[in-house]
């Protein structure tokens, strides 16, 4: 569907390849303490080729949302605790699962009310439809608007009005 999923977990670097491996995630797992102490552009691309994060702290999920962010994309993050909160507000979509706690809730931007994370696929197929909607309207408007000028500019020469 066209979105690049990071895994990031404060579990040790193992657990988290083994995990991505199961999930189908790819397997390039680098730790959070490897970009921390980079300069912001070498981080964004030490971020940018990771296909996740382990041994991760609330602090490291905060900087890898602002660096994701820096280098152009938009960001959703799911989260459950209280350790998430700042990563869920940064984050451009902030997703709290079922079972989150309400510091988690209140921060994000979207409450999955469902276990599991097969509602964020169904949120985002509507959410497209609903912009191709809204893009069709708008192109619809602007082109009306057009055939209604171009109707009355034509007229008035015509008509020499």
């Amino acid at each position: 569907m066209g979105v690049h999923v990071k895994m990031v977990t404060g579990d040790h670097a193992a657990i988290a390849k083994d995990t991505a491996r199961r999930v189908n995630l790819g397997t390039h797992i680098v730790l959070a303490s490897s970009f921390l102490d980079k300069s912001d552009s070498e981080a964004e691309e030490a971020l940018e080729n990771a296909d996740g994060f382990a041994q991760v702290f609330p602090e490291h999920k905060y900087r890898i949302v602002e660096l994701l962010q820096g280098k152009g994309h938009i960001v959703g993050m799911t989260g459950d605790g209280v350790n998430d909160t700042p990563a869920l507000k940064k984050a451009d979509a902030g997703i709290a699962v079922a079972d989150a706690t309400d510091a988690a809730k209140s921060a994000a931007d979207i409450v999955l009310t469902k276990p599991g994370l097969s509602v964020i696929i169904d949120a985002i197929k509507e959410s497209r439809k609903i912009f191709q909607r809204m893009n069709s309207y708008a192109i619809y408007r602007i082109a009306e608007t057009i055939r209604v000028l171009f109707f009355i500019t034509l007229s008035i020469l015509v008509f020499n009005v």
